[in-house]
């Protein structure tokens, strides 16, 4: 896969003199908003190194920079990943979706994508029991009894656009898990899917927490 590097506005570290260098605007790691705490290193005038520790996931990645002009170029990163940029609320909301949908990113980007079919499915499982639980929709027993098929009819039964979503995800899914496939299909058609679930769940997040209300004023 092609890597583009996105950058954040420039910022200055203790190392090199201050230097103000370019880095990725995610961890590569875990995917959150990047503010590193970086330590770099002269090879020589023009490049330098970099370890930058993520304080979210704690792990390190690590840059290659030309450090030549006045703001440091991004030339390498470690890990050569760019995680996506899933939504604020429902990152928070829930945790063990988000590291199910990094780990599927990752088999992805390394070519592994049986495994990040099967990945991107538990996914959507994790993340649609989480709201049937967070949203009070039945008790903690009952949801992780209901397999996932269940799961979709009995908690969106009266949104069919969910139902529609969730199953394409269910069903591509568990494709890459049989020994054979029905039908061949472009991982990239499950994670649009996955996506239009990921993106209908927040919406719900968002106004569920309003920031303002008729009665907050």
């Amino acid at each position: 896969m092609e890597f583009k590097i996105q950058t954040s506005s420039p910022s200055s570290y203790g190392a090199l003199n201050q230097k103000k260098i370019s880095i990725p605007s995610l961890c590569p790691n875990c995917g959150v908003s990047n503010n590193p705490s970086t330590h770099g290193l002269h090879l020589s005038q023009k490049i330098g190194f970099f370890s930058h520790y993520c304080t979210s996931c704690e792990m390190y990645h690590h840059s290659m920079q030309d450090i030549s002009k006045e703001i440091g170029i991004c030339k390498v990163v470690f890990p050569n990943t760019q995680p996506s940029d899933l939504p604020e609320q429902v990152v928070n909301f829930s945790p063990r979706f988000t590291q199910m949908y990094r780990d599927a990113e990752f088999a992805e980007n390394n070519n592994a994508v049986d495994l990040a079919g099967v990945g991107y499915r538990a996914s959507l499982e994790i993340l649609l029991k989480d709201y049937a639980l967070g949203f009070k929709l039945e008790d903690y027993e009952d949801i992780a009894k209901t397999n996932l098929n269940n799961a979709i009819s009995k908690y969106f039964k009266e949104d069919s656009s969910v139902q529609i979503a969730a199953d394409v995800v269910r069903i591509l899914g568990n494709d890459y898990a049989h020994w054979r496939k029905d039908e061949e299909f472009d991982l990239d058609i499950l994670k649009a899917y996955l996506n239009i679930f990921i993106q209908i769940i927040n919406t719900k997040l968002m106004l569920k927490n309003p920031p303002v209300s008729r009665n907050k004023k």
